[in-house]
């Protein structure tokens, strides 16, 4: 009996449901029926449901690699290059130990303060592939996400070609008498570097996946030779500590000269401590530059970049926001102490006449032979460039598929394809590097592509701290936005320093590339830093206006009343456009806008206010306005129509559409709410 009672009761409690759902009123009748509240937005609990869905097929996607082989190996590989090999110990001997120090130590603390706005763009947000440039693109917004790519396509094309060319310099080393064409000479390091690269593009374009795979192969190649280099400098010479060597001069000709160095020495250290920058050196005849501390500072600045490589690989992270910044932080640190500690070796192994007369003393003071170090280094020069070439090419596709720079769009490839024509591209960038054919001149160009990516990401990082951008919210909690605009303007001063003119055409290069982004990606919705600069620019100005304007400054304010009403059949009941765009809305009295746009004079504001008007019909009834999917498109629609016909019409203002049941209340509804602040309408136009 007791059952059949409580059966009883549940259902009459359901009943009751039932008739009150059925008497409740219109306007809000099955209001979340279809899990929509108004303007389409979803419950609080079905969001974090599908974040949570999204996480763990993220995490169940990835290859699982950690943060060592994912991100400290690829970024170490990118980093140690060829000048640690070829030109460290000449810069060593110009700059002298303490200048050296100081430079490599100003270099290493750019990439370091850049390495930290790095990490806060890449815990910014839920982490997907795509690189360094997705990451960048995707929170600091598509236009500088673009000047922000193509300058780092560029440095990874001329990239590949200082490798390349440090190859040729090792081959002639080894081999003197197996060259084209003289050792020394700048046409034999054209023509083999061209043909280095030709192999090259062979390579990359029969699979790029194949070569991204050798990149660890490399790095333990480099850190056999870097150990062999240690050992040298530390157990000192094993033949006396003399030694031949055929120097070549600017006219060709071969000069066998005795060269001397010895184990740690304060005596040697002591030498070289001083700067020798007016001293004559014969390891490169043809290069006649009188260098400074900052001429030294351009040629050493691409030895630290690499950072990003990390980042490059963030679709194989098992977890990308935590390993990118520990990783890519931890290979930053540990090649600097490996730079610094090289500086202070060389300058306490050898005078300074065998660091400024001997171009790979690296190779010539090594253990237990010089030829682990020349072939070593050939191997790894030739396996960076491939890798430089790779990058390059994958993310000028990526550009290119983005959109945001259409003159590029016949980069883009569909995914899974090789980008044949972006190897091409990075291949005719490259080969005009190498026509220089000297790596002194060409690592100062080098260094102004990286400057200006690295400033562009410090400023970016900077601005939306400051503007307090909702999207800004990075998890790394070692950053602060006082940092990247000290990257900022170190980097600023860096680039001026070096070559004023260059760092101008750099900056213009960068403005217009970010101009022409911008101008093309208003459909691109990833979310602009920009956008919350103006925002918070235009509020502050516009709380701190006077309200009351003074006669000298008044204007005027136009309030263009209209009747408007949506086109029928102009959206499926799928919610999709089927026919011309300018057909959404009409308005009833278009003369008005002809008048207004006679008036801009003024250069008053315009608003154009349009009342639809439903009478008879229950616009927020199941099927109304603003419950139905169907016409909830057309108010959209309805809102973006209205600022194309001010902008045909060549009127500066904004357009609302008010939805009504009654006209008379829409038009009082316009009239009394339509401005903000100092922008209320003190002039109506109406038919």
């Amino acid at each position: 009996m007791a059952e059949r009672d409580s059966k009883e009761s549940g259902d009459s409690k359901s009943r009751f449901e039932a008739q009150r759902l059925r008497t409740t009123s219109g306007t809000l009748q099955n209001l979340d029926s279809d899990r929509n509240l108004w303007h389409n937005r979803e419950p609080a609990a079905m969001l974090v449901k599908r974040y949570t869905t999204d996480q763990d097929i993220l995490k169940a996607s990835t290859s699982g690699q950690g943060t060592l082989m994912g991100v400290v190996f690829p970024c170490m590989a990118n980093i140690l290059g060829v000048l640690l090999f070829l030109r460290l110990p000449w810069i060593v001997g110009k700059a002298g130990t303490l200048n050296a120090f100081l430079l490599v130590l100003l270099c290493c603390i750019c990439t370091f303060v850049t390495t930290l706005s790095l990490s806060a763009v890449a815990t910014n947000g839920m982490i997907k592939g795509g690189g360094a440039y997705f990451l960048i693109s995707r929170s600091l917004g598509p236009s500088l996400g673009a000047g922000v790519g193509l300058c780092f396509y560029m440095a990874n094309s001329i990239g590949a070609a200082m490798y390349f060319m440090g190859t040729v310099e090792a081959w002639e080393i080894a081999q003197p008498d197996m060259q084209l064409m003289t050792a020394g000479d700048l046409n034999n390091i054209r023509f083999t570097g061209f043909i280095i690269l030709a192999v090259a593009l062979v390579m990359v374009g029969g699979g790029i996946k194949y070569v991204a795979r050798l990149g660890t192969f490399f790095l333990f190649l480099v850190l056999l030779v870097i150990l062999c280099m240690y050992l040298g400098c530390l157990i000192g010479p094993t033949n006396g500590g003399t030694y031949e060597l055929g120097v070549t001069d600017s006219t060709g000709n071969t000069t066998m000269m005795e060269m001397t160095w010895g184990g740690l020495s304060a005596e040697y250290l002591s030498q070289n401590f001083k700067t020798g920058y007016d001293l004559p050196q014969k390891a490169f005849p043809s290069d006649t530059t009188q260098y400074t501390f900052i001429g030294l500072m351009a040629l050493w600045f691409p030895a630290v970049t690499g950072i990003m490589a990390g980042s490059n690989r963030s679709a194989d992270l098992d977890d990308p926001a935590g390993s990118i910044p520990k990783g890519t932080l931890f290979a930053q640190g540990l090649t600097s102490l490996i730079y610094l500690s090289f500086v202070l070796l060389y300058g306490a192994v050898a005078p300074r006449s065998t660091l400024l007369d001997d171009k790979f003393f690296a190779s010539s003071s090594a253990w237990p032979f010089k030829e682990v170090v020349l072939y070593g280094v050939m191997a790894s020069t030739i396996g960076a460039g491939l890798t430089s070439l790779t990058s390059g090419t994958r993310l000028l596709s990526a550009i290119a598929s983005d959109n945001t720079l259409p003159i590029l769009h016949i980069f883009a490839v569909p995914m899974g394809r090789e980008p044949r024509l972006a190897l091409l591209a990075s291949g005719v960038l490259c080969a005009c590097a190498i026509a220089i054919g000297e790596l002194n001149a060409v690592a100062p160009v080098l260094t102004m592509f990286f400057l200006m990516c690295y400033t562009c990401v410090n400023m970016s990082c900077t601005i939306l701290e400051a503007v307090h951008d909702p999207n800004w919210r990075p998890r790394f909690r070692y950053h602060h936005w006082s940092i990247s605009l000290f990257g900022a303007i170190l980097c600023v001063w860096m680039m001026f320093a070096i070559s004023a003119v260059i760092a101008l055409i750099a900056i213009i290069f960068c403005s217009v590339i970010f101009a022409y982004a911008a101008y093309n990606s208003h459909e691109v919705k990833w979310g602009d830093g920009f956008q919350g600069m103006k925002f918070q620019l235009a509020r502050n100005i516009l709380t701190n206006m006077d309200l009351r304007m003074h006669t000298k400054n008044w204007r005027p304010q136009l309030l263009v009343i209209t009747g408007a009403s949506i086109t029928e059949n102009t959206v499926d009941e799928f919610g999709r456009a089927h026919s011309g765009k300018d057909e959404v809305l009409s308005i009833h009295d278009p003369e008005l806008l002809n008048i207004a746009s006679q008036m801009n004079g003024g250069r008053g504001l315009t608003l154009l206010g349009g009342v639809c008007s439903s009478k008879g019909k229950d616009i927020f009834s199941d099927g109304g306005m603003f419950l139905c999917t169907q016409h909830r498109q057309k108010v959209l629609d309805g809102q973006d129509a209205f600022q194309r016909l001010l902008g045909e019409y060549h009127i500066e203002g904004f357009g609302r559409v008010v939805y009504t049941e009654d006209y008379s209340e829409g038009l009082m509804g316009l009239v009394q709410l339509s401005g903000l602040g100092a922008f209320q309408p003190n002039t109506i136009v109406a038919a």
